[in-house]
């Protein structure tokens, strides 16, 4: 608890070698009791005789309580004076040797009498004392805050958050290893650097299993926040009044938010004490002062208390303060239904995302009205983005902000933001580009901010354009917004085209191995670099992580970003269950931000594909529509095509050949435009289904050209299946698995087991029924997909196959039962289930079904 404090104890203890007094002062779970701890025993060590006493705060009204429990002094007279004279003579004696010194721990609590007896002390003999206070107490105060003019000078050593290098030697040793880099960088933003936060974060991750133990050191599996660390946090807020916490609460809700807007909605007096007690950070923003909670930690204990009366309280005092027009009302009106089919925990969390979204609106017009500058445009909009009711006024925003105000990045993030909107909402890719394009030359270094937003656009509507090593090279000296803008973009451009390793490289040049946010752009893309690499369980950690962290922040984008990967990495792995869970999730919040159009179509192809694998029809066809609606109909990521979902569907109906044939053309356009991780998936889909000679060859040259263990693992499958080698399905049943297809591992066992035992191979046949038994003992009681494109498997056991095909052919349930050799109320549950699985309604439906599948 003491790391990172040496020099601060050195000077400590020189001070107190001089006579001098000392304040050691400090928030809650600052370190102040471990620094005066580590303080008397250097001291004992030289000899020097310590007096503890101690404050309790239960005990402040009773004069001379904490002298008294420390031993000094006693109730001997029932007079006050007397009482206080004698306990004054028991200090003296107990400090009369020459090198003696007091110490006061938590002196905010120590009742005024006893604080009075040491000031005496101190006064007549000269006794060094070393107390330790919260930060933000005035000095020349008593402990109950009345001036105390006569006090005697002392010098303060202040317990300020410490290095992220301290924090992760003082939390190694706590917790006897190492921590990952990632989940160390999110304790350290997490804590703001108090160690005791950290350290109370650090129990309850272990505790709860949030954290467990992986080969780099222990890593967070899951968000960090947890119920059990409300106590804690409330130790942090102990001493805060009703009214500076409602003020605390209030930026919490609003966010980082401009000085004058905080200014509207709480007094300068109490900003003054927050910012006393470090509760509260002012940060500089081009010409603007921003205001926000500190340590984050804070932020997210107030997300979570479910006080409803206190909430709408609160943002009803925003609404009152920030104007009454009808954009603000909308965050007092009822809160809207949520589905009856949505989990508790999961409309708890779509409220908390959208009177969040509704706050940030509210707080970000204020901001924009006041001061109609790009930068506060461009957060408005964002703002607007997150709900379809603002949709209307972002065309006014835009129209009444003046576009050549403020400073630079202001007016990159404000064109940036304008392009998208013309590019992903109205459908115009040209208008977009045409507008960066014309604003590059006034912006200087940040006009290269456009220049990666113009290729994103182009990659995301268009296709990976052929000069983008050219126009998103980082050159020597950029300021740190453009080069991250530019290696964002280059990240996303890397992993369309399967360039896993060099994606890599342009994340690590981020450098966001410390502080990493869930929010940015490179850390919701890093997830997608882990899966192609073949990574498949660091991914899928990173995504749930990334999940977890902003819904923790009710980060809407975020959320949306990190769930996309989640699913359709569940979806790859054949876990439906779980990809399933993740969708009722993001599909119960609403519709995305129209910016993330692409996201939006990656997850209604994930709840199509899923429900015709199930045989839930009418969902699957649902999502289908769904599709229709939108804008767009491909994309640079995995999932993103609507290609997807319907060879699914053709797959469905009885026609994997058809199925096969349409994954292939669509396969073959994605890698004519640079999308080549999105075509190999569907290439290597669709030999998998159905392959040839031709399509092998060219497929085998095509994933020559990416990198990557995840696109690697499925060509070799496909080679060693169409070579009918059973030691190379063996070896290639190891790679799949690893890299996250445990269904399709277990088809290339099963078929390696087929073909050894057909040549008499016993050791292959042993050995390949040895790592089936260890891929389903692995599973545990998860129920995962073998079967993928062949959807009628999926849907029909051989008997409810049998069954449907006699229906088919006209015979009726007695002579069904007959042939055999079931009994007529076998067959009917059997037709029943067949019905079921299906979603048809009667054996005349059951009929046509049949006669739509391929033999």
């Amino acid at each position: 608890m003491i790391v990172g404090r040496d020099s601060s104890l050195s000077v400590a203890e020189s001070l107190i070698h001089v006579g001098a007094s000392i304040d050691v002062v400090g928030g809650r779970f600052s370190g102040r009791s471990a620094f005066l701890g580590a303080l008397q025993q250097r001291l004992v060590a030289g000899g020097w005789r310590i007096v503890q006493v101690r404050g309790v705060a239960s005990l402040r009204q009773h004069p001379l309580a904490a002298m008294h429990l420390a031993g000094i002094g006693g109730p001997a007279d029932t007079k006050t004076a007397s009482t206080i004279q004698s306990t004054a003579e028991s200090l003296r004696k107990a400090t009369n040797e020459p090198k003696s010194v007091l110490f006061l721990d938590d002196w905010d609590d120590l009742d005024e009498a006893s604080w009075g007896v040491a000031e005496l002390i101190r006064r007549t003999t000269g006794l060094p004392i070393v107390l330790s206070r919260l930060q933000g107490l005035r000095a020349r105060h008593t402990p109950s805050g009345l001036v105390a003019s006569t006090l005697e000078p002392s010098y303060v050593i202040e317990m300020a958050p410490i290095r992220f290098e301290e924090l992760e030697q003082a939390m190694t040793a706590h917790i006897g290893g190492p921590i990952d880099a990632g989940t160390m960088s999110r304790i350290y933003a997490k804590s703001g650097g108090i160690i005791g936060l950290a350290r109370g974060l650090v129990d309850a991750a272990m505790r709860e299993g949030r954290m467990t133990k992986s080969p780099s050191g222990w890593a967070a599996v899951r968000d960090l926040w947890s119920p059990g660390l409300a106590g804690i946090v409330e130790g942090h807020l102990e001493n805060l009044g009703d009214d500076a916490r409602d003020a605390l609460e209030v930026i919490a809700l609003v966010g980082l938010a401009d000085v004058d807007t905080v200014r509207k909605l709480i007094s300068w007096e109490t900003l003054e004490l927050l910012e006393e007690r470090t509760m509260v950070k002012f940060v500089a923003s081009g010409t603007r002062q921003l205001v926000s909670v500190v340590p984050p930690l804070l932020v997210e204990f107030f997300r979570h208390q479910p006080l409803a009366a206190r909430r709408i309280r609160l943002t009803e005092l925003i609404v009152a303060r920030l104007g009454s027009d009808s954009q603000a009302n909308v965050v007092v009106a009822n809160m809207e239904q949520i589905a009856p089919e949505v989990g508790e925990a999961d409309a708890l969390f779509v409220r908390l995302l959208r009177e969040r979204a509704r706050t940030r609106r509210i707080v970000a017009g204020a901001e924009w009205a006041e001061n109609p500058k790009p930068r506060t445009a461009a957060n408005y909009i964002t703002a607007l983005l997150q709900s379809d009711e603002g949709h209307s006024m972002i065309e006014e925003v835009v129209a009444k902000t003046k576009a050549d105000a403020g400073d630079a990045a202001g007016r990159a993030e404000f064109a940036v933001m304008r392009a998208d909107w013309l590019a992903l909402v109205n459908g115009d890719l040209d208008a977009g580009l045409q507008l960066l394009a014309g604003e590059v030359a006034q912006l200087g270094e940040h006009g290269r901010i456009l220049d990666a937003a113009a290729v994103r656009l182009e990659t995301m509507l268009r296709g990976v354009p052929e000069d983008f090593p050219a126009r998103l090279e980082v050159t020597d000296g950029l300021p740190e917004p453009v080069a991250a803008a530019l290696l964002e973009t280059q990240m996303l451009v890397l992993i369309t085209q399967a360039r896993f390793a060099d994606a890599r490289r342009a994340f690590e040049s981020l450098g966001k191995t410390r502080g990493t946010n869930p929010s940015t752009p490179a850390n919701q893309l890093f997830g997608w670099v882990l899966l192609g690499e073949g990574r498949f369980a660091e991914a899928v950690r990173w995504a749930s992580r990334g999940l977890d962290e902003s819904n923790g922040l009710l980060d809407l984008d975020g959320t949306f970003a990190h769930g996309y990967l989640l699913a359709l990495a569940s979806t790859f792995e054949g876990d439906y269950d779980e990809a399933e869970r993740v969708l009722d999730t993001l599909f119960a919040i609403g519709d995305a931000s129209p910016l993330l159009v692409h996201i939006q179509l990656g997850l209604l192809s994930i709840g199509s594909v899923i429900s015709f694998r199930r045989g839930n029809i009418a969902l699957a066809e649902r999502y289908l529509a769904d599709l229709d609606n939108l804008r767009v109909s491909s994309g640079p990521l995995p999932g993103q095509a609507l290609a997807w979902p319907r060879a699914q569907h053709t797959a469905f109906v009885g026609g994997p050949k058809s199925a096969s044939s349409a994954l292939w053309a669509a396969g073959q356009k994605f890698w004519d435009v640079g999308y080549r991780f999105n075509s190999l998936l569907m290439l290597l889909t669709s030999a998998e289904i159905d392959s040839s000679a031709r399509h092998l060859k060219d497929l085998k040259a095509k994933v020559a050209e990416v990198d990557g263990d995840f696109l690697h693992s499925l060509i070799e499958f496909i080679d060693a299946r169409e070579s009918r080698s059973a030691s190379r399905l063996l070896e290639a049943a190891d790679l799949i698995e690893s890299t996250g297809r445990p269904g399709l591992a277990l088809n290339a066992l099963r078929l390696a087991v087929d073909l050894a035992r057909a040549t008499g191979d016993r050791p292959t046949v042993r050995a390949a029924e040895a790592k089936r038994h260890r891929v389903n003992e692995s599973l545990g009681s998860r129920q995962i997909d073998t079967t993928r494109f062949l959807a009628t498997a999926v849907m029909l056991t051989d008997r409810e196959m049998e069954i449907a095909t006699m229906i088919a052919q006209g015979y009726p349930n007695p002579e069904i039962a007959v042939r055999l050799v079931l009994s007529v109320r076998t067959v009917e549950s059997h037709i029943h289930r067949i019905l079921r699985k299906a979603n048809l309604v009667n054996r005349s439906e059951l009929i046509d079904f049949v006669n739509n599948l391929e033999r």
